[in-house]
């Protein structure tokens, strides 16, 4: 395999794999740079985790080494069927991967896809329609590798990945004349990993979304909060410094998310004339200029069992104030902090279950 460029174009780059004789994807068609190759083993981690801890499909929109959606396979509601044109059983890997996209498909612009399972030609043809850099994916069936490779010009990566592939204990990274070793996070997340709430209690359904939150947060570039809600990451906040400024990006993101699902939006934008990115850019224009604030509240105010995921400890309580605002009502993070009874109270005023797992998620 050979990369265009790496980080930029005016740098030369190389890939290998670790063991000469396996490596874990396999170019199909296109020519990745640095940063393909990075989107899309991380992504494929992603998706292979997330299908192997809940039985189902999954997949991940990916930008800038970090997820911008990721879901599993599941209902389509009206606002994905309205924008996407698309009704696919609740099962399927194009459920999965439409469910991912719509956490936000501004940032999902020309994203690197990522799928649990082989590209059908249902998703396929979904691919076809929109603006993407490439995929990964276990595999594909016939006829689907052709009509992915002819877009872009012929510059759409599809790449290959070895599900039985089982990576090095240890990962090394060499940057400045230093190499620098460490075990893989290969921690097992299963909902056990939850543990036993200090506040509240925890649905089913809960448990679910705040597992998935914790394996989307461990391929998440750290400071990184994310909001998910029936399987779906609907607002992630990634790379920021401050872990309010994650928590209040991701609940932004989720706030939008809803939002395009209010009555008025839908109809505005459902209109057989509209192509897909215009039916988007109407929806955040309507946003913009035609929900009065009193009708931007009243709608907010409806969006509720959301479960929060943070990568780190939360430090201070105006994390939950924050997620309050945001419909959150299940949250999951290491704890530990000096403020974490703080953290508690504030949980325990709001009726929010908080667990603390002791498991911290960084990635850098």
């Amino acid at each position: 395999m050979r990369l265009r460029y790496g980080t930029n174009p005016h740098q030369p780059s190389t890939i290998s794999p670790v063991h000469p004789d396996h490596s874990p994807i396999r170019l199909i068609s296109g020519e990745p740079s640095y940063i393909n190759i990075l989107d899309a083993v991380g992504a494929w981690q992603l998706v292979q985790e997330a299908s192997t801890a809940f039985d189902r499909p999954a997949a991940a929109s990916f930008k800038h080494v970090s997820p911008a959606g990721a879901a599993l396979a599941g209902p389509v509601d009206a606002a994905i069927s309205t924008t996407y044109g698309i009704e696919p059983a609740g099962g399927s890997v194009t459920s999965a991967y439409v469910r991912a996209r719509d956490a936000d498909p501004k940032s999902s612009y020309g994203d690197f896809v990522a799928v649990s399972h082989p590209v059908d030609a249902e998703l396929g043809g979904f691919l076809q329609r929109l603006a993407c850099d490439g995929i990964i994916a276990p595999g594909y069936d016939p006829n689907v590798v052709g009509k992915l490779a002819a877009k872009k010009r012929g510059t759409f990566l599809v790449l290959e990945a070895d599900k039985d592939f089982r990576p090095p204990t240890e990962e090394i990274r060499e940057i400045y004349g230093l190499r620098l070793t460490q075990r893989r996070d290969d921690l097992p997340l299963t909902r056990a990993s939850l543990g036993e709430p200090v506040v509240g209690t925890l649905t089913a359904a809960a448990i679910d979304d705040l597992l998935l939150g914790m394996i989307v947060m461990r391929y998440t570039q750290s400071n990184s909060v994310g909001y998910v809600r029936d399987g779906m990451a609907i607002g992630i906040g990634a790379g920021q410094q401050s872990r309010i400024d994650c928590t209040s990006l991701a609940g932004a993101k989720a706030d939008t998310w809803w939002l395009r699902r209010h009555p008025d939006v839908l109809a505005d934008s459902d209109r057989a004339e509209l192509k897909l990115l215009e039916r988007i850019t109407r929806q955040f224009r309507h946003l913009a200029d035609s929900l009065t604030p009193t009708e931007r509240q009243a709608w907010l105010s409806r969006l509720t069992d959301v479960a929060l995921v943070s990568d780190g400890a939360i430090p201070f309580r105006d994390n939950i104030d924050e997620a309050h605002r945001h419909g959150v009502r299940y949250i999951a993070e290491p704890g530990g902090s000096l403020r974490s009874h703080e953290v508690a109270a504030a949980c325990r005023e709001f009726g929010i279950a908080l667990t603390q797992t002791g498991i911290r998620l960084f990635r850098h």
